[in-house]
């Protein structure tokens, strides 16, 4: 009878009553579930197929490397065209093996307005020659290869597939795939011979094209003949050649590109046109140079600028890095500047109070404080860049500062970092098991504490990129994992190596206040900068989930207070696990506010300019603005980026600004990278960087030539001078 009556005080307790209405309302909210993503993880399958296996020594055997490519998507050609990337392959060989260069089967002209590539859709099986050594040891053979591909179809996203094959393996079954490659050999072009010339008449890439049997122009429907060359930049792809057959000569008029044809010495390509059945044919050729009329142009960049060449060489104008040691000490020196961003500005005062807690104490426990802070930086650092490595590896589109276009990781770093301002205020610190945890994270006396506050630093460093360490980044995840993640940790070590230094001088320790009661109010005080942080990550929210994500992420922070206020009070009676279920619900219901956050639409980051003051970027504006005379400012940027902000109300939206931008005539594109955009990562992988901010200048087109000058990329930390400098150099 006690116990029924127990249960009964228990059920008619009032924070009960209140609690299960609160959750009653929590959980009447729809949508508590994560939504299936329409996107495939990735756009195209990739098998590698030898002509036969085993092989023998002295063999010479051709590989197909077959690539399955998602509906409406492309590869590139060796010369992608205006825009675009080739196929890359990377062979890791057994000693003695060699392999040729890719053979290129015929590509299609793919149009994607304003710009033509050259490239393959739905399927395409490029073909090479491995050569196996005179002495070839008993056994398996594996061979590793590294494929780099750019895929697009509106937008482009960068995929590598690693593949081994194996060779000669005894437990393998016999075989042989010479069908297929008899299947890819006919997709090849055929050799033509003749009398092949080009030069230059009047800006145009004139290809005068005589066979040595006259009747193989006959089959030519001469409207769709084209030449596609090997080498980028020599034509303006889009518009279609001028054709005319003079005196049994195929003449081919393009319109030139931006390399100047009288450097070059030969010129490799194919001749593709439809023959009288409509059959697309192809035909490799090599011509020579013909001295016609030359017409001197200065080269210029045209077409799509934000976009790399065959060659890999960025159009823009940027910081490049040449060796691993300058990658180094650029992400070094980025993290050391890191320390200086308004990003980390609320971490700073949870740093200088673990500081001045070392004040007097021996040297050795310094260091140690030291060393547990810089591991926590590191390691954080590392687990980031594994995370992006592995998900650019995989296929992803995606750049630093990825993880805070989640909304879940939003909600879930406003909820760390709300908890970690009710600790600091000291409702962690009355006696149950659950203050007891919060207050050992933080409890600077301890190792874990100076852990935390490292991993905590990193935490809240994410959303900026300070200059020099985009470059690194850049240069980092264009690399094999191991040289990406040595990078990563250098960053990691710049942003710990200022507090590492203090705990390491002992003179430098002495100039720091003594410990006293004076540090419960300073630590209780910085609660605030902690709140602060968690609100202004909830306004980002109110970007990606609209009101609906707000109200399920307050709701999280209110069952979450509700927890610690609860687990003060002891049992209101004996009955076993009832007693605490309303605290174990209150710790359930943020985490189900944050499956509910999966669940509701992206919403329409709001423009950050506003539509008063410039457009929001896309592709295909950013092509019609090039189009015009006008010069273009383009501004890459996000909610949870504070350097963006910062950057942006004090040197981009202000009224002298604006007033140049109008004087000028420039045409102003915010790009939103505040919830996650293929386009704008497209964009920032085109200039080697893996994050916003970055600000990019396209210059009027000369008067006499019409071609734009090469892009200017901004500094990442602005001022009003710098802009003002730059739209007006042009």
């Amino acid at each position: 009878m006690k116990a029924r009556g127990g249960n009964t005080s228990c059920i008619r307790h009032p924070a009960l009553c209140i609690f299960l209405l609160l959750a009653f309302f929590a959980l009447t909210i729809p949508g508590l579930a994560f939504a299936e993503s329409p996107e495939p993880d990735h756009y195209v399958d990739v098998r590698i197929l030898p002509e036969h296996d085993p092989v023998k020594a002295g063999d010479t055997v051709t590989l197909a490397i077959e690539h399955t490519i998602y509906p409406h998507w492309h590869l590139y050609w060796i010369n992608p065209g205006d825009s675009g990337l080739p196929i890359r392959i990377k062979w890791t060989l057994p000693e003695g093996f060699e392999i040729g260069d890719i053979i290129w089967p015929v590509p299609d002209k793919i149009f994607v307005d304003p710009l033509a590539n050259y490239g393959y859709q739905n399927h395409v099986t490029l073909l090479q020659k491995l050569k196996v050594p005179d002495t070839l040891p008993e056994g398996s053979q594996t061979l590793h290869a590294k494929i780099d591909m750019l895929v697009c179809k509106d937008i482009c996203v960068p995929e590598t597939a690693e593949l081994d094959l194996t060779l000669n393996n005894p437990a393998q079954p016999q075989t042989d795939n010479g069908n297929l490659i008899k299947e890819a050999q006919e997709k090849l072009p055929l050799p033509l011979q003749g009398t092949f010339t080009f030069g230059e008449n009047e800006k145009k890439l004139v290809m005068r094209l005589k066979p040595e049997d006259p009747s193989f122009l006959q089959n030519v429907q001469l409207e769709t003949a084209e030449f596609f060359p090997e080498e980028w930049g020599l034509i303006n792809h889009f518009p279609q050649p001028r054709t005319a057959i003079e005196d049994g000569t195929l003449v081919i008029r393009h319109e030139r590109g931006d390399v100047p044809v009288d450097k070059l010495e030969s010129l490799k390509g194919l001749l593709t046109f439809k023959d009288k059945q409509g059959i697309y044919q192809g035909y490799s050729l090599t011509a020579a140079p013909e001295k016609i009329k030359e017409s001197a142009a200065p080269p210029a960049i045209s077409g799509n600028p934000s976009m790399q060449s065959a060659g890999g060489t960025k159009t823009a104008h940027h910081t490049e890095i040449s060796s691993y040691s300058t990658a180094l000490f650029f992400a070094f020196l980025g993290g050391l500047i890191l320390n200086l961003m308004p990003c980390v500005f609320p971490i700073i005062s949870m740093k200088a109070l673990s500081l001045a807690k070392l004040s007097g104490k021996e040297q050795k426990e310094a260091r140690a404080h030291g060393l547990s802070y810089t591991a926590g930086v590191i390691i954080s650092f590392m687990v980031v860049g594994m995370m992006l490595v592995f998900l650019k590896t995989a296929g992803s589109a995606i750049g630093w500062g990825f993880q805070l276009q989640n909304p879940v990781v939003v909600a879930t770093l406003a909820y760390l970092l709300f908890l970690v301002g009710l600790n600091l205020m000291g409702f962690f610190e009355i006696g149950a098991s659950l203050g007891n945890l919060g207050n050992n994270l933080t409890n600077r006396h301890s190792m874990l504490g100076s852990f935390f506050t490292g991993t905590l630093a990193t935490v809240v460093a994410t959303p900026c990129m300070a200059p020099f360490m985009a470059t690194a980044l850049g240069y980092a995840l264009v690399q094999s994992a191991s040289v990406a993640l040595s990078i990563f940790i250098a960053l990691g070590f710049g942003l710990a190596f200022p507090y590492l230094l203090l705990c390491y001088i002992p003179a430098a320790q002495k100039i720091l206040p003594r410990p006293g009661k004076w540090m419960n109010t300073f630590k209780q005080f910085l609660a605030f900068p902690m709140f602060g942080f968690s609100i202004w990550l909830v306004s980002i929210l109110a970007q990606q989930s609209g009101p609906e994500g707000v109200l399920m992420t307050l709701l999280g922070m209110l069952f979450l207070s509700m927890a610690i206020w609860l687990a003060h009070f002891k049992p209101f009676c004996s009955c076993g696990i009832m007693s605490r279920t309303p605290l174990l619900i209150c710790l359930i219901l943020p985490v189900l506010s944050l499956y509910s956050l999966a669940e509701i639409p992206t919403a329409n980051a709001s423009q950050i300019a506003g539509e008063s003051f410039g457009k929001a970027y896309s592709s295909s504006k950013l092509a019609s603005a090039l189009e015009s005379k006008d010069p273009v400012f383009v501004e890459m940027t996000a909610a949870w980026c504070i350097t963006c902000k910062v950057n942006h109300r004090l040197a981009i939206d202000i009224q002298s600004t604006r007033k140049a931008f109008s004087e000028q005539n420039v045409q102003y594109l915010v790009g939103d990278w505040t919830n996650y955009d293929k386009e704008i990562t497209s964009y920032l992988d085109s200039f080697g960087r893996s994050g916003v901010p970055i600000y990019v200048f396209y210059g009027a087109p000369d008067t006499v030539t019409g071609k734009r000058p090469d892009p200017v990329v901004l500094p990442q930390l602005l001022t009003p001078g710098i802009v003002h400098a730059t739209i007006t150099r042009n």
